[in-house]
C-alpha cells in the first residue's frame, strides 16, 4: 500500500470514514494481506464493523435502504477537515472545478465538474448495482448510480488542490513528487532567528517521513532529548562543563525534532496524535538539566551556584511570552543558548555571560512592555 508520512492512504481514508461517523467499513480487494488485516483491526478498534468484498454484487447485501453510503476512490489522499465540512449538510457527490480537477487526475462527470473521489449517497440507491454486470467497476458504478439518482453535487474548495492537500495518487512516482512539498507545508517553516529549531525542522522535512514509516513516534525523540540532557548533567558532574552544556543543547534539538515529527504525524487530519505531554515534559526536564549543568559548572555554595541559572532559564521562559515573536524565537532556542554558554565556559567567563544575558532579557522585557503600553503608573 502507498504510504505518506507513516500512514497508508487506506489508513487516511479510514480515518476520514470514522470521522464521518461510519459504522461499517466495506473494503474492495481481490486478496487479503497483512496491511488489510491491520486496517481491519484499526477499524474495529474504533467500533466499526469491517467487511472485505471482491465485487459489486456483495455490496447490496451489506447496505440497507435506510443507510447512507460514503464512497472513497482508490488512491485518494483526502483533507479530512474539508471533506467533513463539505458533507456536513448531507449526502452529495463532492466535485472540483473541471480544469484543475482533470489536471490533477480526477474524473470528469459533466461540463463544469470533475469528481473529487468522495461521495455520500442514500443506501436505497445501492440496490441498483445488481442491475449491472457482475464484473463492472464498483466505484465507477456507484458514482454513476449517484449521479443518475440526482444526488446533489457539493463543491470542494479549489485551494485544497492548489495546496496539494487533496490528491489522487496512483503510483509511487506520483507520491514521490508530492512528498517534498507536502512535508514543507505541514512542518512550520524554519526561522533564521532560531537556528536550533530550524535545524530540527529541516531534518524532519528530510527524514520525518522515513521515521514515521519505521514506526517512530514523537515521544521517542523527546525521550532521546531527555537522555542527552541527562548525559550532559553526568558530564558536568565529572567537571566537563562544556560537553555538558553542548549535550543539553543537542537534547533540546532532539525535543524540537520530536515536535516537528508530531506536526507531520498530524498533517492532513484532524486527529490529535499522542506525545504532546511527553514533548512538554521533555522541554521542562531539559531546562532543569540546563540549570543543573550550569550550577555544576559554577563555583560557590549550592545556593550561589543555583541562583544564576535559575534566574536565566526563568527569565527566558517569561520573556518568550511577552516579547515580539521574532525575539521570542531567539529566547526559546536552547541550542543557540548552549552554544553561547559553551563558548563562555571554555573561556572561563560563564558567570558573567549568564549575568549579561539576564540583564539583556530584563531590558528587553522593560523595553517591549513600555512600547506596548503594558507598564502603567500607579
Amino acid at each position: 500500500m502507498l504510504a505518506l508520512a507513516g500512514h497508508t492512504l487506506a489508513e487516511r481514508q479510514l480515518e476520514l470514514l470514522i470521522g464521518l461517523g461510519c459504522e461499517r467499513v466495506i473494503c474492495l480487494s481481490g486478496s487479503v494481506g497483512r496491511d488489510l488485516i491491520a486496517l481491519q483491526h484499526r477499524a474495529e478498534a474504533h467500533g466499526a464493523r469491517f467487511n472485505l468484498i471482491a465485487g459489486p454484487r456483495q455490496m447490496s447485501g451489506l447496505v440497507n435502504s435506510a443507510d447512507e453510503l460514503i464512497v472513497v476512490a482508490d488512491g485518494l489522499l483526502p483533507a479530512t477537515a474539508e471533506a467533513k465540512a463539505t458533507l456536513a449538510s448531507g449526502t452529495g457527490v463532492v466535485v472540483l472545478p473541471v480544469e484543475p480537477g482533470i489536471a490533477a487526475g480526477f474524473e470528469r462527470i459533466d461540463l463544469n465538474h470533475a469528481w473529487a473521489g468522495l461521495l455520500g449517497m442514500p443506501g436505497a440507491l445501492v440496490e441498483r448495482i445488481n442491475q449491472l454486470p457482475p464484473d463492472c467497476d464498483t466505484i465507477s458504478a456507484l458514482l454513476r448510480i449517484a449521479l443518475q439518482g440526482r444526488v446533489p453535487e457539493r463543491s470542494l474548495p479549489e485551494a485544497v488542490l492548489a495546496e496539494r492537500r487533496w490528491a489522487l495518487i496512483t503510483s509511487r512516482e506520483m507520491l514521490a513528487q508530492l512528498e517534498p512539498d507536502w512535508f514543507r507545508r505541514h512542518i512550520a517553516p524554519p526561522s533564521l532567528w532560531a537556528p536550533g529549531r530550524a535545524a530540527a525542522r529541516l531534518g524532519m522535512r528530510k527524514w520525518g517521513g522515513t521515521l514515521l514509516a519505521k514506526g517512530w513516534k514523537p515521544s521517542f525523540l523527546a525521550a532521546a532529548g531527555i537522555a542527552l540532557a541527562g548525559l550532559g548533567v553526568v558530564s558536568a558532574w565529572f567537571e566537563h562543563a562544556v560537553a555538558g552544556i553542548i549535550l543539553c543543547g543537542l537534547g533540546w534539538i532532539s525535543g524540537q525534532a520530536g515536535a516537528a515529527l508530531a506536526m507531520l504525524a498530524r498533517a492532513g487530519s484532524d486527529r490529535e496524535e499522542g506525545g504532546r505531554r511527553s514533548l512538554a515534559l521533555a522541554a521542562i526536564l531539559i531546562d532543569l538539566a540546563f540549570v543543573a549543568v550550569l550550577a555544576l559548572a559554577l563555583h560557590g555554595t549550592r545556593a550561589e551556584r543555583l541562583f544564576p541559572p535559575l534566574v536565566l532559564l526563568g527569565a527566558l521562559r517569561i520573556a518568550s511570552a511577552y516579547i515580539p515573536a521574532k525575539w521570542a524565537e531567539i529566547a526559546q532556542d536552547r541550542a543557540a543558548l548552549a552554544l553561547l554558554l559553551a563558548i563562555a565556559a571554555a573561556a572561563g567567563v560563564l558567570l558573567p555571560a549568564i549575568q549579561l544575558l539576564v540583564l539583556l532579557l530584563i531590558a528587553a522585557l522593560l523595553g517591549f512592555s513600555r512600547e506596548s503600553g503594558q507598564i502603567t503608573r500607579a
